[in-house]
Formats: C-alpha cells, sequence, structure tokens
C-alpha cells in the first residue's frame, strides 16, 4: 500500500511540476490552476509528435500518449476509444511510468485512405481521483494505398563453376495486403544442364518483405568460357514491377583445353578397347590381313592433356596376370605420347594401314588375353605404380563385352562408355581414330602461359621517353611492364598485387589490379607507372599503377605478381631472367623474338625502336583482328 502511495505522490508531484512550468510562462490570470485536473503532455504517432489531423500516416500505427497523472487502468479504458468509418478499432494498450504512458497499437492493419480518432471522454480516472476536464481527440488519416513493387538481387555475380551457388532474392518496397509471388524466366548463355534453380517463383508471405531462390552451378568437362544466367521476372501477383529487374549472373569455366579439341582435358585416358574381334576378316583390327581374336584385340590411348607422357618402361597387365605380377606388355624405350596424341596398343600381328595420327605397337607377348566375361586392363608406370585402369565390372558397368565390337567413349574422350555400333552403326570399332572414322584434330602445341613480354626500366631522356604518350617524360610515369596472355582460357588479375623488390620486403605493394581486370586468352595487357595513356598501344588494354610509382630500379630489381591469396603467381628477376643486360640505357628488355624468345635489349631487336608498349618489336600488332600471329 505504501508503495501505491509514494507512486501517487510522485505522479502528483509529476504534475505539478508540469503545471509549476506553465504558470511560469503564462499571464497572472493563468496562475489559478487546480492540480487536480489531468492534461495530456505529449502526443507521438509512429514515433513522431504530431497534431490532431496528421495525414499519411502507415497503416500500421504505435501511438503514445503521455498523460500528467497516473491513471486508473479500468477507468480510463472505459472512457478510451479508438474509432474508424467501420466502428471501433481493434487495439492493443500499454502502460508504462507509474501508468501515466499509454501506447495504443492496432491489432489488425488499417484501411488505406482512411480517417481514425483516438478519443478520451472527460472523467475522473486519475489514480487519486484527478479529473480529464476536456474531451481527448487526436485525428489522422491513412496513407494512400502504394503497390508493392519487386526488385531482384543476387549476393554472388560470379560463380565458380564446380557447385557455386547464388542467392537470387525478391525484395518489397512496401508491406504486401497479400501473398506476393514472382515468377522468373531463366535466359543466357548457360544451358539447362550448366545450372539448377531451386524454384521458378519466389513467393513472399504477407508481413514478410524478401524470399529468395538459389541458383546452383553444375560442373561439366566441356570448355565453354565464362556463360551468362539471365534471371528476369515474368509476372508477378499481388505487386508490381515499376522498373525491369534483371540479374546476370556469370558462371566461370573452369575446364582447360590445351590442345584445342573443344574438350577439357581429361589426362591420359583409356578411349578405347576391343575384348572381342568379329568373326572373319572384319575383324582384322590391325589390318595386317588375318583375323586372330588374340592379336586383334586392341587398347586405345589418348593423351588429353598439355604434357608429353613418356610411357618408356610403363607395363600393361590383364586381371590374371597382375596377380603374378606378370606383365602382359612392356612399352619400350622412347615411347612417348604428345599432348593430343593417340597410342593404340594391339595384341600382336603387324599392324598395317591408316590409324589416324595414332602411334600403333603389339603387346611384347603377342597377347592381351582380354577376357569377354569381364576382365581389367591396368597400366603401372616404371615404379611399378597403377597409373591407369580400366574394369568391365565399372568402367563398362552393363555392357557386353563379347559382342563382336569395341567398347569405346562416346563422345569420344570426354563421354561415357558404350557399345561402338550405337555410337556408329556402320563400324564395330575404330583403333586410332575418332567413333566415326576420321583421324582425331593433331594437337597443337601449348602456349608459354601468362608472361612478361617486355619491362621498360629505364625511359629515355626527354620527350622521347614518353611511353605513355600523355606528351610527358616521367622517369617513374614512363616505366612499364607488357604482359601477354599466350593461352585457351582468360587470366582474371582482379585483386592481384604487384611489387618491386623493394616494396616486396616491406610487403606493401606497388599496384592493386581493379576488379574485372581480364585479360582475354592471345591479349595484351600494358602496365604504366602512371601518367594518362594516350595512344594505340596496339589494340592492348592498359593501366596504370595506384600508388603512381613501379620504382623498377635501373641496377636491378625483382617484379613479383601476387594472387588474391598473397601466393606467388608470376617474377621477372632481372639478375636472372636477363641476366648481363643493362637495364639502365635508355631502352626496355624484350624478348626476341615476341613471346617465344629470351630478354635483349630493344635496340638489339630493333635498332629503330627504344621500346614498344603493346606492341611487338617491329611496332607492330601482337593480335591481328583477334588472332594470334604465332
Amino acid at each position: 500500500m505504501k508503495g501505491l502511495l509514494n507512486r501517487s505522490i510522485l505522479a502528483r508531484y509529476a504534475g505539478a511540476i508540469f503545471l509549476s512550468l506553465l504558470a511560469f510562462t503564462c499571464s497572472k490570470d493563468a496562475l489559478d490552476i487546480d492540480y487536480s485536473t489531468i492534461y495530456v503532455l505529449q502526443q507521438t504517432l509512429n514515433g513522431k509528435k504530431v497534431a490532431s489531423g496528421a495525414t499519411g500516416i502507415d497503416t500500421k500505427v504505435s501511438i503514445e500518449i503521455v498523460f500528467s497523472h497516473t491513471l486508473n487502468t479500468a477507468k480510463f479504458q472505459e472512457a478510451l476509444s479508438f474509432t474508424g468509418p467501420s466502428g471501433a478499432v481493434a487495439f492493443y494498450i500499454a502502460y508504462s511510468n507509474t501508468n501515466s504512458t499509454i501506447t495504443l497499437t492496432n491489432k489488425t492493419r488499417l484501411g488505406y485512405e482512411t480517417a481514425y480518432t483516438i478519443s478520451v471522454n472527460p472523467g475522473k480516472f486519475g489514480n487519486g481521483e484527478e479529473e480529464l476536464k476536456e474531451p481527448f481527440a487526436l485525428k489522422f488519416t491513412t496513407k494512400a494505398f502504394v503497390p508493392a513493387n519487386v526488385a531482384l538481387s543476387a549476393d554472388v555475380l560470379k560463380l565458380a563453376e564446380a557447385a557455386g551457388i547464388s542467392t537470387v532474392t525478391a525484395t518489397l518496397s512496401e508491406d504486401a495486403l497479400e501473398p506476393v509471388t514472382v515468377n522468373l524466366a531463366f535466359e543466357g548463355t548457360a544451358g539447362g544442364s550448366d545450372y539448377s534453380a531451386s524454384a521458378t517463383s519466389i513467393t513472399i508471405p504477407v508481413g514478410g518483405k524478401t524470399g529468395t531462390i538459389t541458383i546452383t552451378s553444375v560442373q561439366d568437362n566441356t570448355t565453354e568460357g565464362e556463360e551468362t544466367v539471365i534471371v528476369r521476372i515474368s509476372s508477378i501477383v499481388n505487386a508490381i514491377e515499376l522498373t525491369p529487374q534483371v540479374v546476370t549472373l556469370g558462371i566461370l569455366d573452369d575446364d582447360i583445353d590445351s590442345n584445342g579439341d573443344g574438350i577439357a582435358d581429361q589426362g591420359f585416358i583409356i578411349n578405347e578397347i576391343l575384348f572381342d574381334p568379329p568373326d572373319g576378316l572384319v575383324s582384322d583390327a590391325n589390318r595386317d590381313g588375318t583375323r586372330s581374336p588374340s592379336e586383334d584385340e586392341f587398347i586405345e590411348f589418348i593423351n588429353d592433356s598439355d604434357k608429353e607422357v613418356d610411357l618408356s618402361g610403363f607395363t600393361v597387365f590383364d586381371e590374371t596376370n597382375l596377380a603374378t605380377n606378370t606383365p602382359r606388355h612392356v612399352f619400350p624405350a622412347n615411347t612417348k605420347v604428345p599432348p593430343g596424341g593417340v597410342y593404340v596398343l594391339f595384341g600382336g600381328g603387324r599392324p598395317t594401314g591408316d590409324f589416324g595420327t595414332a602411334q600403333v605397337g603389339v603387346a611384347t607377348t603377342s597377347n592381351l588375353n582380354l577376357n569377354n566375361a569381364g576382365d581389367m586392363a591396368i597400366l603401372k608406370d616404371r615404379d611399378g605404380k597403377v597409373f591407369l585402369t580400366f574394369s568391365t565390372a565399372t568402367d563398362g558397368a552393363g555392357l557386353d563385352f563379347n559382342a563382336n565390337k569395341s567398347i569405346t567413349r562416346s563422345p569420344d574422350i570426354n563421354g561415357p562408355y558404350t557399345a561402338h555400333t550405337e555410337a556408329n552403326p556402320a563400324l564395330a570399332y575404330s583403333p586410332g581414330t575418332k567413333t566415326s572414322g576420321q583421324p582425331f584434330a593433331a594437337a597443337e602445341p601449348p602456349g608459354k602461359g601468362f608472361i612478361i613480354n617486355e619491362v621498360l626500366f629505364d625511359p629515355p631522356n626527354d620527350l622521347a621517353g614518353d611511353a605513355n604518350g600523355d606528351g610527358t617524360r616521367s622517369a617513374s610515369a614512363d616505366e612499364f611492364i607488357e604482359f601477354y596472355n599466350d593461352q585457351k582460357i582468360a587470366v582474371d588479375l582482379s585483386g592481384f598485387t604487384l611489387f618491386d623488390e623493394t616494396g616486396l620486403a616491406a610487403n606493401t605493394p606497388r599496384h592493386v589490379f581493379p576488379a574485372n581486370t581480364v585479360v582475354p586468352p592471345k591479349g595484351v595487357y600494358v602496365l604504366f607507372g602512371g601518367g594518362t595513356p594516350t595512344g594505340a598501344f596496339g589494340g592492348a588494354q592498359t593501366g596504370v599503377t595506384t600508388t603512381g610509382d613501379m620504382n623498377l630500379s635501373n641496377a636491378s630489381d625483382v617484379i613479383t605478381i601476387k594472387d588474391k591469396n598473397g601466393n606467388v603467381f608470376l617474377t621477372f628477376n632481372s639478375a636472372t631472367d636477363a641476366a648481363g643486360i643493362n637495364f639502365g640505357i635508355d631502352q626496355s628488355v624484350t624478348r626476341s623474338p615476341d613471346i617465344t624468345g629470351g630478354f635483349v635489349l630493344h635496340k638489339t631487336a630493333n635498332g629503330a625502336l627504344a621500346y614498344s608498349p603493346g606492341t611487338r618489336v617491329d611496332g607492330s600488332k601482337l593480335r591481328w583482328e583477334g588472332r594470334d600471329w604465332f
């Protein structure tokens, strides 16, 4: 009871202080104040002070009213009403500050463009019988209806090919009165096998603002370059699309096609194997004029990589001889399969005729002994470690190896194994060639990779040293490094860092490659120390260092490029890559011939030019209409 009396006294004093403030600012006639009167001290609507008659109010409201006295809540609620055109509005009420402050919130959404009134009738509902002598009313009108607008976004715009995930989000600008359904359309260069979508529509429930789906990339073995997934809104239920919403995702291809056959590198593989030569001369797979169930068996190997495979001393076993460690074949010395090369090993005989571009050999025991019922072909390296296997039970599961035809990949190289006549009904086998009988494409020699082709440490004096073409010779701004991408995949330098030897020691980069710095296959990129590069530069991409100075020392220096993870990606060491060259005699050092040669002084390669950023040493383009001249 004592606590209640104290709260009542505190509330009475609060009212008295308020009234004293009024008295301080009012005229003498206004000083006759009845302290038993309840006053409204403050009213806010959705956190803002408002006067009665406010407009544009949200359909969800929080109304706070501060009174001068502690309220008798039961009596107060009898005097309180919240009404609209349709009558009473259901609301929640909360009290605070010793029951002198009330907060009202509506239980259901109010109507749009509708007038509402919060009113309190006069009466004695103070905790000490204090009286509200004048009626109180707070009137407001809700805002006009604005349909919810939908916006699309994605958290990841570039997906790795192997199970990259991007979350596509639809966001509403307003609360919606009904559940919103956003139907999506999918376009772009990526096909349905390149990615999967968790759903083709997004649903946003009442009271929610967002909904999502996920796009997941799917790994394959096809060299495709970067492909796009374009997500658009095809239709919307219970909302609108004020401006066309499009999200474009990129799927980054991680497949390397080093030999240019249009298929991602598969490594050293078995492409075709013949267990059961057909009857009669039609089975003369080695084309020596005789059908033999053992000599006409063959294994077709393909080196689908960018590295030569030296089979010298490698051994071949069938399952029976593996148990006794007795090889059916030992590859002779200098048996080397180049990148993209094909090698066909027959059981025996004298292979004669055209086997495409393949090298051909026969088993040293004159018998591969491949069992038609089920077997394994095992290739071991010179150290006796298993290098490659083919198992009828796993690689050829479900196939018939006793059906007068070979088992082959279809499509060649990267396809699953099938009966040869399924791939090509006209042929039962095709040693050394594709299933069509056409030769495999000759291997294209691998490029040099991503390289530095030219570096200018010491720009010549005066305007002759204006390498960046901005009209001013600068010992630092006109330094440059010319990069060349001599391979079939783009190189994304975004976030890579460049150091000189001094900066590397302090881990302070001279340059950070900006986002979207992508050098395409056979592309050229020239990085200047600074200035404003002006000119054609052979069509090369150009940039300037983020610090405005590469700080290349003419005496000697080391250029280091690190990737986004801080791993060394590329280096140029003047002491080793260009040993014996003077870097301080007003000219660049360059590869001669371009791309493939060693480093020399530029005037040694071309006496008429001291440097050639973006072009060959003779000033001609490194690229011509998108094709490399080499």
